[in-house]
């Protein structure tokens, strides 16, 4: 996920954190490089459903993600110590439905 491929996660992630009680689950199996344009593009969803769960929602953003290189990316920018990261799509999923 760069800045070539974020661009087209963009819009239908902020439908999604639209909601102040969003679930989002963004799936990375399919990603083998995120630059910090992919890592920016999560952040600011996790701001927004963060935002929401604070006022009263009960969202909550998750991901999935198999990938070494891009889990160590994630290590190295702290996400993965600060959202829920999952090795497969049904336990981020399980962790969603409480």
């Amino acid at each position: 996920m760069d800045l070539s491929t974020a661009l087209q996660l963009e819009e239908p992630l902020e439908e999604a954190v639209r909601s102040p009680d969003a679930a989002v689950l963004i799936d990375l199996a399919g990603c083998d490089f995120i630059d910090s344009t992919g890592i920016a593009l999560i952040v600011r969803a996790w701001q927004r459903v963060d935002a929401g769960a604070g006022n009263g929602g009960k969202g909550g953003l998750v991901l999935c993600c198999q990938n070494e290189q891009v889990r160590r990316v994630l290590e190295v920018t702290g996400l993965e110590h600060s959202l829920r990261v999952f090795e497969t799509r049904e336990e981020a999923a399980a962790a969603l439905r409480g």
